[in-house]
């Protein structure tokens, strides 16, 4: 009976031996939604955040149908969540207002990332009964280099999960901690976990009344949980990591939180490079997994999207900054409209419009490889033999500069494999050596913008 459900089924992939295959063909993206899904509890999170079977599987498949690794049908999740008229292809996808903003809580804004308007929105959703509780990531305490979700019922919980965390986080595992319960919560994700989620509500109609705000991340990727741990140990000089930071804000605010490590003999270690500069040497020297075959930058399946406004005037300085920081908003739902109506009227968070154009310009770059080289990288992988995500819709074909380009970065990508030179790299690259490579990179992106006319980038 169930070789003829399989045979049935026609996939590649169904019930446990399927998210085995996913994880063993490199498709997974651990965002845990197999785990929080499952009605059975044949799951939970293993070593590196992957899904590890530890009970029995009812065959409901329902652990592959969320599954946004192996493929996401924009047309079809487009289209019941903002109706027939949807069309894939825009960089930022659909949009009824953009904004900057930031909370009205000081303490709030000071501990968020940019201008604390996620935290704040929950506060004031969760302290106005609009929700009974959120789901969010958290640092976890037993791993300083991983990050977990928590169903958070309450401010003081929400601010344990304040600023962004930019390591491997399994968080839609914690769904499975709202079985049995009453009462409608927001999630906070990022593009691949707001995929599954629209995945998971096309099938478990009760789940969508349940989540009544999906609020998305700006997300380029997510560095794999080595990172953070190789990264001690090149700074750590025989330490124990107790916490990494990957945004906390210092003294001059927001954009300087860069990435800071917290040893368990009270030393501390932070990045002499920026925000940018660091993440970026991170995952030109760690694997990315599949974060390199996602065509999502703004999370344009969510309710709400946020986050840094990387947005600059036509001199090259930041044209929206502030030391408390501030956040790039998106509305995207009539869901979302309502909740940032309603903190605004509660006096919780400003909001500022700003043509949704300035968003686009300030993360173009990112956008530009989503959804312009990343087609051309997805049929490079498929010559290589690899398994690459299915995307049933058309897209746009390569040309010489995307060619070039991608050519230049997947011979790159080689460096990740070998440990000794992951290490090796990583020392170069916070040393004085490498510190005063990056500082003659800036100055040079600084002289090529005054050639165009732009009087000074600083970032």
């Amino acid at each position: 009976m169930r070789a003829e459900k399989k045979k049935s089924h026609g996939d590649r992939y169904r019930d446990v031996g399927g998210i085995i295959r996913i994880v063993r063909e490199g498709l997974c993206h651990r965002c845990g939604a197999c785990i929080g899904i499952c009605p059975a509890g044949t799951f939970d999170v293993g070593p590196g955040g992957y899904p590890v079977q530890v009970g029995k599987c009812v065959e409901c498949d329902k652990c592959v149908q969320v599954c946004s690794g192996i493929g996401v049908d924009y047309p079809v999740l487009g289209a019941a969540l903002y109706g027939e008229g949807y069309r894939y292809g825009q960089f930022l996808g659909p949009v009824k207002a953009a904004y900057v903003g930031y909370s009205l809580d000081d303490e709030i804004r000071w501990r968020g990332t940019s201008g604390g308007l996620v935290t704040q929105l929950l506060v004031h959703l969760l302290e106005s009964g609009r929700i009974t509780g959120a789901l969010v990531v958290v640092n976890d305490p037993g791993d300083p280099a991983m990050a977990k979700g928590v169903i958070a019922r309450s401010r003081e919980e929400l601010m344990t999960a304040a600023q962004s965390k930019y390591t491997t986080s399994p968080s839609l595992a914690a769904l499975r901690d709202l079985k049995g319960e009453k009462g409608r919560i927001a999630v906070v994700c990022v593009p691949c976990q707001v995929h599954a989620l629209r995945k998971a509500f096309a099938f478990d109609r009760k789940l969508g009344r349940r989540i009544s705000l999906v609020i998305g991340l700006y997300c380029h990727f997510k560095l794999d949980d080595s990172a953070s741990r190789e990264l001690a140990a090149v700074t750590s000089r025989g330490r124990h990591a107790r916490r990494v930071w990957y945004r906390r804000k210092d003294g001059q605010g927001w954009p300087h939180n860069t990435v800071e490590i917290d040893f368990s003999d009270g030393s501390h270690w932070r990045s002499p490079l920026g925000p940018a500069d660091t993440v970026n040497i991170l995952s030109h020297v760690t694997p990315l997994g599949r974060c390199l075959t996602c065509l999502d930058v703004t999370s344009e399946l969510a309710d709400i999207s946020v986050g840094d406004p990387w947005i600059r005037n036509e001199e090259g300085r930041w044209k929206y900054s502030a030391p408390g920081g501030l956040s790039s908003v998106i509305a995207r739902s009539k869901e979302g409209e309502a909740a940032l109506r309603s903190a605004v009227e509660a006096g919780r968070i400003s909001l500022k419009p700003i043509p949704a154009e300035e968003i686009e310009a300030g993360q173009h770059a990112i956008m530009d490889e989503k959804k312009n080289r990343i087609p051309f990288r997805l049929a490079l992988m498929r010559f290589a033999g690899r398994r690459v995500p299915a995307y049933p819709m058309p897209l746009p074909p390569a040309d010489a500069r995307i060619v070039l380009q991608e050519s230049i970065f997947l011979l790159l990508r080689l460096l990740p494999a070998l440990g000794p030179v992951r290490r090796l790299l990583l020392r170069l690259a916070f040393s004085p050596w490498g510190q005063g490579v990056m500082r003659r990179r800036r100055a040079q992106k600084g002289r090529k913008a005054a050639a165009q006319g732009k009087k000074e980038v600083k970032s």
